[in-house]
């Protein structure tokens, strides 16, 4: 019986991985010296089987670090994003919520040695207390106000310590509680410095000093890079300082909205400072990221 072409073909990748008996093999092989079609293909096929391997790992690793890194910045990018908005959640349930004056909120008493205590209801969270010389230099006024937070009435109840106003044995003229609604200040102990009109104690308003100091800087910055947008060192270096008073901003708009006025003043300014970091980091994360997709697009071109 004679082999044809076709049966020696089929049986030829059997014969290439040795996989056949021995009569078989040596069918073949009779074939193969005779059919000049069939040797042709089983060279073919032999030369296919041996086509190199590269076994050049750097692409993949290359891959495989570009993809570690995107991840780390994801991760920090992400973490960035949930420090903010913790920070964010705190500052709005702990944000005093400022109590009207109240004969039971806060009582002025004076007790042994001339000492003048302070004390406050169950409802008061947190107050306030400035004080200034006299304008006779006799002693010193006091000015008190008491807060509330949502922190306070539905999360975890705290009570204020009641407080000396004169631990060091100071004179005190006056004590005053004062509103943040413009209302004038009602006297609660001592004399009226003020008889003849009332005293209206005004919000804080270093806040809007530094509000305007990062606008200032961040529109420097900006103008900056407009005209410099060409020398990439000076650009980059500028776009890293410029996201700085950007980050404040939005820290500050985040927590006072557009007021830059306030009556805790330092609170407020700390809760900017915890909110403008990971901002700011998250800023730089997100440039980063930005300019990796851009190269990559590039070099796919």
């Amino acid at each position: 019986m004679k082999v044809t072409c076709n049966v020696i073909k089929d049986v030829l990748p059997l014969y290439l991985e040795n996989m056949l008996s021995d009569d078989s093999c040596v069918m073949v092989e009779e074939h193969i010296e005779q059919c000049q079609e069939c040797k042709s293909y089983l060279n073919e096929m032999r030369t296919f089987n041996k086509i190199p391997v590269d076994r050049n790992t750097s692409p993949l690793l290359k891959i495989k670090s570009t993809l570690r890194k995107k991840k780390f910045l994801t991760a920090i990018f992400s973490m960035m994003f949930s420090i903010t908005l913790f920070v964010i959640t705190i500052a709005l349930l702990t944000a005093p919520e400022y109590l009207p004056f109240s004969e039971r909120s806060v009582t002025i008493n004076e007790i042994g040695n001339g000492s003048v205590l302070a004390q406050f209801e169950d409802t008061v969270y947190g107050y306030d207390i400035d004080r200034y010389p006299a304008d006779d230099n006799t002693g010193y006024v006091y000015h008190i106000t008491t807060w509330d937070s949502i922190w306070n009435r539905n999360i975890k109840k705290s009570n204020t310590n009641n407080t000396i106003l004169n631990p060091n044995g100071e004179n005190v003229v006056s004590v005053y509680y004062y509103h943040t609604d413009g209302s004038q200040d009602i006297l609660m102990y001592g004399k009226d410095i003020n008889p003849n009109g009332g005293i209206v104690t005004l919000p804080r308003l270093f806040l809007s000093y530094y509000a305007l100091i990062a606008i200032v800087f961040a529109a420097t910055c900006g103008l900056i890079m407009l005209i410099l947008y060409r020398n990439k060192k000076v650009l980059n270096f500028t776009m890293k300082v410029f996201f700085l008073p950007v980050s404040y901003l939005l820290g500050h708009l985040i927590i006072k909205g557009f007021t830059t006025s306030s009556y805790t003043a330092t609170r407020d300014f700390y809760a900017i400072l915890l909110v403008m970091i990971p901002l700011y980091i998250a800023f730089l994360m997100a440039v980063n990221l930005i300019r990796q997709y851009r190269n990559k697009k590039y070099e796919d071109r």
